[in-house]
């Protein structure tokens, strides 16, 4: 996964009116928090930082942070935990982010990332995935930028549950190890079938023997008139 770098510098002012400047500047207002530390407000280049948020695959991801004070810099581990974003404009207006520390266990939500192709769905099943992301707890160094599931024995019914899933020594998953992960579905039954539509043809009357007779001499008398 390549890695994702915020470039952010300490600001010194705070309020609304401080950040609708800072916006008109062409900077997202932000703040750092974390275990470890007070919270600091921040400011980062909106056009390129606004490109990183853009391509991200997940809301909550481990990435670092170049943060800039009176001209020194340190490089820091972060989560991109909250997008605040204007609907109308369709714009970032804060972000905020937690500082990750080495030494205490944090929880963080990791990618679940499909591989391979399944036997059902070589066969015309749908495959069906419930949980794209996954909850762990553990040391930073520890936890895994993102968990892959090979899939590829799964034929129709078969599903991976968050009990099958493998993480490293010292990660605990906090889900409810039931949960389906990924599963196959069998293609809908029921193809259309043709229906032909016969002709209904009207069964000929049966007319009785006193109706004949009655019909004759009707037709008699009208040829008479005719006379």
């Amino acid at each position: 996964m390549e890695k994702i770098v915020f470039i952010a510098e300490v600001r010194e002012g705070k309020g609304k009116g401080f950040a609708r400047k800072l916006r008109s500047k062409g900077y997202i207002p932000g703040i750092l928090y974390g275990p470890d530390i007070d919270p600091i407000p921040l400011k980062l280049e909106k056009k390129t930082n606004e490109k990183i948020i853009f391509h991200l695959t997940s809301h909550n991801i481990i990435a670092e942070m170049k943060l800039k004070k009176n001209g020194d810099e340190q490089t820091i581990q972060v989560v991109l935990k909250d997008i605040q974003t204007d609907p109308i404009k369709d714009e970032i207006i804060h972000l905020d982010f937690y500082k990750l520390s080495s030494e205490r266990p944090v929880i963080l939500e990791i990618p679940v990332v499909i591989k391979g192709k399944s036997i059902g769905e070589e066969k015309g099943g749908i495959l069906e995935q419930e949980l794209r992301e996954i909850k762990l707890e553990g040391l930073l160094g520890n936890i895994p930028e993102k968990i892959e599931i090979d899939i590829k024995n799964l034929d129709f019914g078969h599903a991976i549950l968050v009990k099958d899933i493998k993480v490293p020594d010292g990660v605990k998953i906090l889900e409810d190890e039931k949960k389906v992960v990924v599963t196959v579905l069998r293609p809908k039954e029921g193809i259309a079938e043709e229906v032909k539509v016969e002709e209904i043809q009207e069964e000929p009357k049966v007319i009785s023997q006193e109706k004949v007779e009655e019909r004759r001499k009707e037709k008699e008398q009208a040829e008479k008139k005719e006379s």
